[in-house]
């Protein structure tokens, strides 16, 4: 787990939210080992960081009940391992298809991800379009921007979702390249690429259609 703060007590009351999913100020008292007001006083901490939210539970009498949760933003605290089923999943596609089924399949994929997005990605100037591509690539995890260069039009990724896969599958960048080509009806080139130990992922875009002036 990524240690929220320093603070043990913090650390400890983001563990027990993770446990138990939802808890009050008295079962965290408990689960902590700490005294309520202590409690209260962290819980305020990790609500102005983001890390956990208070929701109001109404009671048939009385005063209405909170209890407080991890937000996304907690819950991204501990570590996920996503990336290792990917990778047993494309050991055993790649060990029982052929290696064109294997493209075919990542292809398929990301045509998916683009597909419904196209006619609005078709619309605008060439900046616009851009705009709404790097818009769609960081709703799938990349951070990327672009630019206009040496009368080249260029986009650069530097951060990839696929990365720590990619070390292992080098073709899944595929998915990223046709999402590219697909969204802009471009031709695309890889200058450079982050699995080469290189800062950022580079691809220049080429015969893209409808070329209006940046």
């Amino acid at each position: 787990m990524i240690k929220p703060t320093n603070h043990p007590t913090r650390q400890a009351i983001i563990e027990a939210l993770k446990a138990v999913g939802q808890a009050t100020v008295g079962q965290l008292t408990q689960m902590v080992g700490v005294k309520a007001v202590t409690v209260r006083h962290h819980l305020h901490v990790l609500l102005a960081e983001g890390l956990i939210e208070q929701k109001e539970k109404r009671q048939t009498v009385g005063r209405p009940l909170h209890t407080y949760g991890l937000t996304s933003q907690g819950e991204n605290l501990f570590p996920h391992q996503y990336h290792r089923l990917v990778e047993r999943l494309l050991d055993q596609v790649k060990e029982n298809l052929p290696p064109e089924t294997v493209r075919t399949l990542l292809s398929s994929l990301a045509t998916a991800l683009v597909e419904g997005r196209q006619q609005e990605l078709g619309k605008g100037t060439i900046a616009e379009r851009m705009n709404r591509l790097v818009a769609i690539l960081a709703q799938e995890g990349f951070l990327a921007e672009w630019e206009w260069s040496d009368q080249e039009l260029r986009l650069i990724g530097y951060h990839c979702p696929y990365y720590f896969v990619g070390q292992y599958h080098p073709e899944i960048c595929q998915i990223g390249e046709t999402m590219i080509r697909l969204a802009m009806g471009a031709e695309v080139d890889k200058e450079t690429c982050l699995l080469d130990g290189d800062p950022a992922c580079r691809f220049i875009l080429r015969d893209y259609p409808d070329v209006v002036s940046l």
